[in-house]
């Protein structure tokens, strides 16, 4: 993934300004371009859309090149349409939390936001980014191909700010499952190892709480600046009932860790994949 431009969504809230700090931050290493989008119900409201906009990013942007786009509609379906329009890398936008997305989508909506866009998200709470970026980020691995898809966008934005890697590989009882799962984690292991990326591995507790907790508990633990999940929603004909809440669970963390949610280009599997 090279990043030369950036959309950032923004609907004027705490999550938002929050957003746009990161989408700086990252613009900053990368010599971006920033995008930033809000979305509004009639074409009237443009004008002081942008003007808001403007106000937002006033003395904070220094040299960066910042834009402003205003699209009338659903706030779901405009975000993708956005992004493809300008050619973002990759999309940056703020959650109020387990409460809701902002701009009125709320629970169980949250990742198919996500899922309206081929580019990566990042997704973001109320806290800011440190003035070195994203240091550690955590990459949940489990046994399942597409799993290996998000090494690609974490490995690129590891090397921008010279960050730690740290796996933590979901314990399989099942030594066909595990055998996957050795794979993937060696896989990765070597990917990021090339890279010149500093690297730390674990395996999950075989009689922990879910996986899903556990990669909460060990991001805390790290003090993790950043998690890398794959949005199964997208691929599983279930996801809106089951697969989704694990992966809303994960961007509404109670520790408010930012999150990378990457689309997987294919599926052989439709399994759980962190």
């Amino acid at each position: 993934m090279n990043i030369n431009k950036i959309l950032i969504a923004t609907d004027f809230s705490v999550e938002s300004d929050r957003a746009i700090e990161h989408g700086i931050k990252l613009a900053g290493a990368t010599n971006a371009e920033i995008f930033l989008l809000h979305v509004v119900k009639e074409n009237k409201e443009a004008e002081r859309a942008k003007l808001k906009m403007s106000k937002q990013v006033d003395g904070k942007i220094g040299n960066l090149t910042v834009s402003s786009v205003v699209r009338v509609g659903n706030f779901v379906s405009e975000i993708g349409h956005a992004a493809a329009e300008v050619g973002a890398n990759l999309i940056i936008m703020g959650t109020h939390g387990p409460k809701g997305l902002f701009q009125t989508v709320t629970g169980g909506d949250a990742m198919k936001v996500v899922s309206h866009s081929e580019k990566p998200f990042i997704v973001v709470q109320d806290k800011g980014i440190k003035d070195t970026g994203y240091d550690d980020i955590l990459v949940p691995l489990d046994m399942t191909e597409d799993s290996k898809q998000k090494l690609d966008e974490v490995a690129d934005i590891a090397k921008y700010f010279n960050s730690k890697v740290y796996i933590i590989a979901k314990f399989e009882k099942d030594k066909s499952l595990f055998a996957k799962l050795k794979n993937n984690v060696h896989f990765a292991k070597k990917y990021f190892l090339e890279k010149g990326l500093e690297l730390e591995i674990k395996v999950s507790d075989p009689k922990g709480e879910a996986f899903d907790n556990q990669i909460i508990e060990y991001a805390k633990e790290i003090d993790a600046d950043l998690i890398a999940i794959i949005n199964s929603l997208k691929w599983n004909i279930f996801g809106s009932l089951f697969s989704s809440r694990r992966e809303e669970e994960i961007i509404t963390n109670t520790a408010k860790i930012p999150v990378l949610c990457v689309n997987p280009v294919d599926v052989k599997s439709g399994g759980y994949t962190m």
